[in-house]
């Protein structure tokens, strides 16, 4: 009997935790829905094949329809004593080449990939240029308008701190609790691409791209930078700009104590 064989006989199990990197183009969001293909459905799908047993994953958060991840986060049981590089490789071997495994790393038991994350960071990335490009298409967003970066910082300030963020989420999460903290936004332009790159503890569903509709909106609609705060103190999801499309939004990563890069990993 090998170690593997004690391991399912004895019940042990390990947690592991895998980063993802994913185009939304394709998914139908994260979650397993009844119809559609996500890409929590194709993760599990491969582990099931590769373990030969059903096998459930836990993300760090859900991500929409057309959004992408360059770092996502899920978390697993293992009853296998799988080689963390051997499960990479075998993963990316099984899944379609719209998702890969970066690494794959042994976390401790009451590791999990949402409660145990401690702040997120999300890009959001326009395209701003007369003319659309074919290759930001379903990539990038396409803004037209020239694009002033210090008015945008400018207005992106007010939103830094703890506040409620109720004027920025989908009206049918508003019932909720919707205190957030924004530790970090920076806006920065190389060539025609604009990146808004947002850190905070957590996010509100929608929560970025209507952050950045709304720096859109108040740009091409000449407000004062400080009108940010009144869309903040009216705490109502119609005072806030509009909801921008998924496919410039990208989740980045996901920040741990201790990071996963210091534990045990395939690469």
């Amino acid at each position: 009997m090998d170690d593997g064989d004690r391991r399912e006989r004895n019940g042990d199990t390990r947690r592991i935790a895998l980063r993802l990197l994913y185009d939304g183009t394709r998914f139908n969001g994260w979650q397993v829905q009844k119809f559609g293909r996500t890409v929590q459905g194709e993760v599990e799908r491969a582990l099931e094949v590769l373990l030969k047993v059903k096998t459930g994953v836990i993300a760090s958060g859900r991500t929409d329809t057309g959004v992408h991840a360059l770092g996502q986060v899920a978390h697993f049981e293992c009853l296998n004593d799988i080689e963390l590089q051997r499960l990479c490789i075998g993963l990316n071997g099984i899944m379609e080449n719209d998702v890969s495994v970066l690494n794959a790393y042994a976390v401790p038991s009451d590791f999990h990939a949402r409660f145990s994350a401690l702040r997120r960071e999300y890009i959001y990335l326009i395209y701003n240029n007369r003319q659309r490009s074919p290759f930001a298409k379903d990539r990038a967003m396409w803004h037209s308008l020239p694009l002033d970066i210090d008015y945008l910082r400018s207005a992106a300030s007010h939103l830094i701190g703890e506040q409620d963020f109720a004027s920025f989420c989908k009206r049918a999460s508003a019932y909720r609790h919707t205190v957030r903290r924004i530790d970090e936004i920076e806006i920065s332009r190389s060539g025609d691409f604009v990146t808004f790159r947002i850190t905070g503890n957590a996010f509100l569903h929608n929560m970025v791209r209507i952050i950045v509709g709304t720096l859109l909106d108040m740009h091409r609609n000449g407000k004062d930078p400080v009108y940010l705060n009144e869309i903040l103190a009216q705490k109502d999801r119609i005072y806030g700009g509009p909801t921008i499309p998924p496919w410039g939004l990208y989740l980045n990563t996901v920040f741990y104590d201790p990071p996963l890069d210091t534990l045990e990993k395939a690469f």
